[in-house]
C-alpha cells in the first residue's frame, strides 16, 4: 500500500521508507568516498612536504656523522699532542679535554639535525586532525538518535 501511486491529485506518489533510507545511505557513501579521497590527497601532500623538508637535514646529518667519524681520531690526537706540548699537561689530560670538545661538537650537530627532522614531521598532525574530524562527522551522520529510533519504530 505504501508504494501505490495515488491518482487523486495527478502524479503524486508515496516513497517507501526503504527507498528513503537507501537514498540517504547513497548520499552518505558518496560523501564518505569523497572524504576518503580528500584524506588521501592530504596525506600525499603532507608526505611530499615532509620529504622535501627532511632532505636537507638528513644530508647534513649524514655529512656530520661521516665527518665526525673520519676526523675524530686525527683531530683528537693532534689536538691532544698540541695541548700536551703547549700546556705541559700529561698526555691523558690533554687527550681527555680534546676528546670531550670534539664529542660535544658532534653531539650538537646531530641534535640540531634531529630537531629539524622532528619539526618537519609535525606536518602529519594536519592529516591526523583532518582524519579525526572526518571520522567524527561520519559517526554523527551514521549515529541514530534515540528519539529518531522511537519515531521510526512507531511508524
Amino acid at each position: 500500500m505504501v508504494d501505490q501511486k495515488s491518482q487523486v491529485n495527478g502524479a503524486s506518489h508515496r516513497r517507501s521508507p526503504v527507498a528513503g533510507f537507501a537514498g540517504q545511505a547513497a548520499h552518505v557513501v558518496g560523501d564518505l568516498l569523497e572524504l576518503t579521497e580528500l584524506q588521501a590527497r592530504l596525506a600525499k601532500a603532507d608526505a611530499r612536504l615532509v620529504i622535501s623538508r627532511c632532505v636537507r637535514p638528513l644530508v647534513i646529518l649524514l655529512i656530520g656523522l661521516a665527518a665526525a667519524l673520519a676526523s675524530l681520531p686525527v683531530l683528537t690526537l693532534a689536538g691532544a699532542g698540541a695541548l700536551q706540548q703547549w700546556a705541559q699537561w700529561p698526555a691523558w689530560q690533554a687527550q681527555l679535554l680534546i676528546g670531550g670538545i670534539v664529542s660535544s661538537v658532534a653531539v650538537a650537530a646531530i641534535g640540531l639535525s634531529l630537531s629539524a627532522i622532528r619539526r618537519a614531521t609535525l606536518q602529519f598532525e594536519r592529516s591526523a586532525t583532518e582524519l579525526a574530524n572526518n571520522i567524527a562527522w561520519l559517526k554523527s551522520v551514521l549515529r541514530v538518535e534515540p528519539s529518531a529510533r522511537e519515531a521510526t519504530s512507531d511508524a
